[in-house]
């Protein structure tokens, strides 16, 4: 919803929506289920470009694009058994890379 409001914005300010939408960019949290994430960025890449052609009307196919960065979550790594984070961390990076991300943040084992 925010990526948008930011369209919307530029819009109403008289930009061309190709003229800046290819520089959007936009931030994920990747967590631990596994499948439900690799969906979640698959849909928002969809809803993404066909907002992009259908509502604002883009002419430039990099303007459909998404880009997104990924961090994965710290609030599924316990303290208890951190070698049990590795794990997590990795499952969730797979995640955000099958689902398409273009840049990955990876949170520590501790």
């Amino acid at each position: 919803a925010d990526g948008f409001a930011y369209v919307e914005a530029g819009i109403a300010a008289g930009l061309d929506v190709d003229t800046f939408a290819p520089r959007l960019s936009h931030f994920f949290n990747a967590h631990l289920d596994f499948f439900e994430e690799i969906a979640k960025y698959r849909a928002a890449r969809r809803i993404w470009a066909r907002h992009m052609r259908e509502k604002y009307k883009a002419k430039n196919p990099r303007s459909w694009l998404m880009r997104f960065h990924t961090q994965t979550a710290g609030c599924s790594l316990t303290s208890q058994q951190p070698e049990n984070n590795i794990i997590r961390t990795a499952y969730e990076a797979l995640s955000a890379v099958l689902g398409g991300t273009q840049s990955l943040h990876t949170n520590s084992m501790d």
